[in-house]
């Protein structure tokens, strides 16, 4: 039996990549179906997956696009599974099918919009969807940070409700029990570290601080309101002499809507030379997300993401 004491604690991208090849190399190789596969960053993230045993992948668009591709860097159509279809639509629909059947374990978002490919993959023909509400967790490894850390919100939900945030916080702490974090420490940001009347996501922050404590939200530490440099940084937390479990060692930061999740972590990737890795939790497949614009190794790494997490939500269900 595995338990979360069984899982090692991984501290950057490399080790999540690491951990992937590990999981592939004492099962059968993890399936990653690539919606929209026709865009170089992606094909170039699918055949580093391959190379480096993480996941085989099953190519999902315009063949008379993804094979030139394919040729351009050296490799046969042959070396992958090539579903062609027409139209974004067709797509969507067919990579809802492929993992409905069993066929792919994980899904990476390719050249096409996240409303259309979760408008199919949700439909409830195909029983992928889980109770519950569906979230983005972006892990990044920030060179001056000694640990990952996780940023959510920016990639689904708009202006989340209190319900919905107390959600994210256990999707989101999820991802942390399969990154080998026994206890995540979640952060509730927000532009002030007191509870201030004319700012009421203070009052939602102090009140999930409240809910952990009581062991409403398990297996986690939370606490808020936090700026997010007394999150992350010490001499800010000294300086104000904050006594907290988690200020100044934040696992998770949750922002108060998808505007400051999503420049939050962007701003790490671009002006900290942030790696990242994102992923959807809250379907029966993680899904691995990332903006058109990131890196090949981003979305390699994206993946990679995702075969931890589904390796833990397949061990645990087991179990």
């Amino acid at each position: 039996m595995t338990t979360n004491k069984d899982i090692p604690l991984l501290k950057t991208i490399d080790e999540i990549i690491g951990r992937a090849r590990e999981i592939n190399s004492t099962n059968e190789p993890y399936r990653v179906a690539v919606a929209a596969a026709h865009d170089d960053a992606v094909i170039d993230a699918v055949i580093s997956a391959q190379d480096e045993g993480i996941a085989e992948a099953i190519l999902f668009g315009y063949p008379k696009r993804i094979i030139p591709m394919l040729e351009e860097r050296g490799r046969r159509a042959g070396e992958f599974k090539i579903i062609g279809t027409e139209s974004d639509e067709e797509t969507a629909e067919r990579v809802a099918e492929t993992v409905a059947g069993g066929h792919a374990d994980l899904i990476l978002k390719g050249i096409i919009s996240t409303g259309k490919l979760l408008r199919s993959v949700l439909r409830q023909k195909y029983g992928l969807r889980r109770k519950g509400l569906l979230s983005h967790t972006a892990i990044l490894a920030v060179k001056r940070y000694p640990k990952l850390l996780a940023v959510t919100d920016g990639g689904m939900v708009i202006k989340p409700t209190f319900g919905q945030k107390v959600e994210i916080i256990r999707n989101s702490v999820m991802v942390g029990w399969a990154l080998g974090i026994k206890i995540p420490k979640v952060a509730v940001l927000a532009t002030i570290d007191q509870i201030i009347e004319d700012f009421p996501e203070t009052f939602e922050a102090a009140a999930l601080s409240k809910m952990a404590q009581r062991d409403q939200i398990k297996s986690c530490e939370i606490d808020g309101p936090m700026s997010f440099d007394t999150a992350v940084w010490k001499p800010s937390v000294e300086y104000r002499k904050i006594i907290s479990p988690v200020a100044g060692e934040a696992d998770i930061v949750l922002a108060d809507g998808i505007e400051a999740g999503n420049i939050l972590a962007k701003s790490l990737v671009q002006f900290a030379d942030a790696s990242f890795a994102g992923v959807i939790v809250g379907a029966k497949v993680p899904i691995s997300l990332v903006s058109r614009s990131d890196s090949a190794f981003n979305k390699m790494a994206s993946v990679a993401l995702a075969v931890v997490v589904s390796h833990y939500l397949k061990t645990r269900k087991s179990n």
